[in-house]
């Protein structure tokens, strides 16, 4: 912090520390809030939140609702447990804060160019959290098992961690649906949470989620079509290019004409799936497939062509929905393990198995971005692909024209609201038509 020549702090340079004395503090109150907070601190220097840290933190009222429900040394641990859940509680806050927001960027009927930027920033910004999240278990398991059993007994009459609300929220609007769950004690959880809970959880059951929207977006993908037809083309020439290798050779080198006749059919029944959406349904039937197939080719020409500027940030996108699903498997099997450390084979207070049955949500059913992972099984090395076909390069074209054309900088509305205002019929090739249309 510079200090003047009259010797006073410019305090002005740091928002928590207070307005400098020789500058003005702001003529508008602001939000309703702040406003609301002076009258009702009356007295002769009325302060709004953002004139103190504490207040602006509501530090003091936040401490006070650190309330262990016991007192005696042994349960010293309880203090700790409490941070540690308090600490996800609001960390879950937060990820539906950003949750939420990726939502509404991907509602519309178009995602422009910054709406996808936005969305990008803000799963990345999930993903930090959910590294801290995974991270602090580690220091709850500085807590013994004895020392755990100390307090535990304050939980039996049904307290557990699977009626936070916020989790199941976070997974409602990722797209897990209660269906899918391997618990058989949901009645009985059900019976401890009040009925606000249960009538909130109810209401985004029913709602929009992220993995529905990412599949439609996906299925817009410009030149998809075309893209299908040129993907099959390129494996069946692939497909020939090995039987009539393996043709040539089978006199001079029977081993290894067999070797390619092998690749050919190998290759030939794992793509068979994607070549015909009639094939991917019934598979879909088979193996849980969650995508829709033109999603699914969808992301298979992202991956493809990673490298077109174009795609870029939509790849980036997929690989951060699937570091989501990675980081939400980590922190389940992370809270698996530290339950196994503290109870071993116990019941949960909740009426689950405990271990048991946490270690089954560490399973492909609880990530509803996995289908993105199998994507890869298809993919054909880069110098076997054509080059975009110029139907899709010159909707890239229309894209940067208009975008350039469209660029104006919003002085009042929200991010969210600015990406959605430009998310007209030519700012995105991304939701532009296919060329078949």
């Amino acid at each position: 912090v510079s200090t003047q020549s009259t010797g006073e702090s410019n305090v002005g340079m740091c928002p928590f520390r207070g307005f400098n004395t020789k500058m003005d503090a702001p003529q508008e109150t602001g939000s309703r809030n702040e406003q609301r907070f002076r009258e009702d601190k009356g007295g002769s220097t009325p302060r709004y939140p953002g004139d103190n840290y504490m207040d602006y933190l509501r530090v003091n009222e936040m401490l006070k609702l650190h309330v262990r429900l016991t007192d005696d040394p042994a349960s010293h641990d309880e203090h700790l447990f409490i941070t540690i859940h308090q600490n996800f509680e609001i960390w879950f806050q937060q990820i539906l804060f950003e949750l939420k927001s990726v939502k509404s960027l991907f509602s519309g009927p178009k995602v422009c160019e910054k709406g996808q930027q936005l969305i990008y920033q803000r799963l990345v910004r999930v993903i930090s959290i959910f590294r801290i999240l995974v991270q602090q278990f580690e220091i709850l398991e500085t807590m013994s098992c004895n020392n755990f059993a100390s307090f535990r007994h304050v939980f039996q009459g049904g307290a557990s961690g699977f009626q936070s609300t916020q989790f199941r929220l976070l997974e409602q609007i990722l797209g897990i649906k209660e269906v899918q769950r391997t618990c058989t004690f949901l009645k009985f959880y059900e019976s401890k949470m009040s009925q606000e809970q249960k009538e909130e959880i109810k209401n985004h059951e029913s709602a929009e989620d992220i993995f529905t929207l990412v599949d439609r977006w996906l299925a817009r993908t410009p030149g998809l079509q075309h893209f299908i037809t040129s993907f099959r083309n390129t494996l069946e020439k692939e497909v020939r290019d090995f039987r009539s290798k393996a043709e040539e050779i089978e006199q001079t080198d029977p081993e290894r004409s067999e070797i390619l006749l092998r690749k050919a059919e190998e290759m030939e029944s794992a793509h068979k799936i994607v070549l015909l959406p009639e094939n991917y349904e019934r598979a879909g039937r088979v193996y849980g497939r969650k995508l829709s197939y033109m999603a699914f080719m969808g992301a298979l020409m992202i991956y493809s062509y990673s490298g077109e500027p174009r795609f870029t940030v939509p790849y980036e996108i997929l690989k951060s929905l699937m570091d989501l699903d990675t980081f939400l498997t980590k922190w389940r099997f992370s809270h698996a393990m530290m339950v196994k450390r503290m109870i071993g084979g116990k019941p949960g207070t909740g009426g689950s198995g405990g271990y048991t049955y946490l270690r089954s949500t560490v399973s492909d059913r609880y990530m509803p971005f996995i289908d993105l992972f199998e994507v890869a099984t298809y993919v054909l090395a880069p110098q076997k692909l054509p080059p975009l076909s110029p139907i899709v390069l010159a909707e890239i074209e229309k894209f940067y024209i208009s975008e350039r054309a469209h660029t104006r900088t919003p002085t009042t509305s929200s991010d969210e609201d600015s990406a959605a205002d430009s998310q007209t019929d030519e700012d995105s090739v991304m939701d532009s038509p296919t060329d078949e249309d």
